[in-house]
């Protein structure tokens, strides 16, 4: 019949002991790379990267708050609204597609008639109508600027 078998872990005798022998042997074992720490160091001293270190953890609290201030603004919310809504309109398009345009686009000039066929294709027309509306948007925004930053009223042209 097995015998069970007891389970140890080691410790040793002074923990102390073994660390004070670790790190007198970690120079020998790993000289190359303490010198290149030390490297390290000297160049975060050198360029002032300990003292904003040190400034950011003193003034955890105000940095803390401002950056929360940043980031729950409504300009950061709606810009990153648009990046995702841009960065999923970008993924669905084909890359092997683009780049055969470019390449087609760098070897051939398209005649006049062929710019005209593609300017009314579906495609295009859609892509149109799409900058076309994001004009509208941006204009109608900055005419809502305008107006709040100027006490009168608007001029110019509708």
């Amino acid at each position: 019949m097995a015998v069970a078998v007891e389970f140890r872990t080691y410790t040793p005798p002074d923990s102390r002991l073994d660390l004070v022998r670790r790190i007198e042997s970690a120079p020998r074992e790993h000289a190359e790379a303490v010198l290149e720490a030390y490297d390290l160091l000297q160049r975060l001293h050198d360029t002032g990267a300990f003292g904003f270190v040190n400034g950011l953890l003193s003034a955890e609290e105000t940095v803390i708050a401002k950056v929360t201030d940043v980031v729950s603004s409504m300009q950061a919310l709606t810009a990153l609204r648009v990046a995702m809504i841009l960065g999923s309109a970008l993924t669905s398009i084909d890359a092997d597609r683009v780049h055969a345009a470019v390449s087609e686009a760098e070897t051939h000039t398209p005649s006049l008639w062929k710019l005209l066929r593609i300017a009314c294709s579906k495609e295009v027309r859609k892509v149109a109508g799409l900058g076309l509306s994001l004009a509208q948007i941006f204009g109608a925004s900055l005419l809502a600027r305008k107006r709040t930053n100027n006490v009168g009223p608007p001029t110019g042209s509708k």
